[in-house]
């Protein structure tokens, strides 16, 4: 629908018609001019980020899984060629699977895999330790220059996530699982591997490749790109535009 439901971290904007909003602002700056007018195309970072290491890296995997793991936690999935949202766009929302902990979690339950396993997370357990620490990005960095005490919490974060996963692999049988993110690091990706190879199916696992991004922080820009460019040259939409243009 181009709408945001229940953000947690996004208070104020549940149910924002943002495809709208934007579709407005565009027009009234094209003003008569037909060829200016642009189609408006929503999607989450996750998703984009899946479509962009899909697309560009793995474009004959017909399962691909991306977790992205930064402030919170997500996934998006292209099944095949095209990008998994479920019902009503609802899919992919792992941070927010119960795993047994009393932490708070911002979307205001209990127990989320975002509370105890994301880069907010570990940047607060750092924070309580000590550790000059507030965001994901903060976690990046101190991974970056070898602190041991944020490599010892990204791995243990990771087994927390890669417990999750199991499930995750079960159920979708992927050939490629990628780790993106502040936290996608060798400890975090160690923790994963630990964990997922544990719990899960010799069977469910025997083609699946666990790998980092490849992109980095362009994945969801580039992922964006390929969405427009699919959807403005989709064979209908070209037939229809030339005949708006009288062409």
């Amino acid at each position: 629908t181009g709408r945001v439901v229940q953000p947690p971290i996004m208070p104020g904007w549940d149910g924002y018609d943002i495809r709208g909003r934007l579709a407005r602002a565009f027009a009234e700056h094209a003003g008569t001019d037909r060829c200016a007018r642009v189609p408006v195309l929503v999607d989450n970072d996750a998703n984009l980020m899946a479509y962009g290491e899909q697309r560009t890296g793995y474009p004959d995997c017909s399962a691909f899984a991306l977790v992205k793991v930064s402030t919170g936690i997500g996934a998006g999935m292209v099944v095949g060629g095209a990008v998994y949202r479920g019902v009503d766009g609802g899919a992919g929302d792992i941070g927010h699977i119960r795993v047994g902990a009393d932490a708070p979690c911002r979307c205001g339950s209990y127990g989320c895999l975002a509370a105890v396993a994301s880069g907010g997370a570990v940047a607060r357990r750092l924070a309580e330790a000590g550790v000059r620490a507030a965001s994901g990005s903060d976690v990046r960095d101190l991974l970056t220059a070898g602190h041991p005490e944020a490599m010892a919490l990204a791995r243990e974060a990771g087994r927390q996530v890669g417990d999750v996963l199991a499930t995750v692999v079960t159920l979708l049988n992927p050939g490629v699982l990628m780790i993106a993110g502040d936290l996608a690091g060798t400890p975090f990706l160690t923790g994963v591997r630990e964990l997922l190879y544990q719990r899960a199916l010799p069977r469910s696992t025997a083609h699946l490749d666990v790998v980092t991004s490849r992109l980095g922080e362009r994945a969801a820009l580039v992922g964006a790109g390929a969405l427009v460019v699919e959807h403005l040259y989709a064979p209908e939409r070209a037939e229809e535009r030339l005949a708006a243009l009288g062409v």
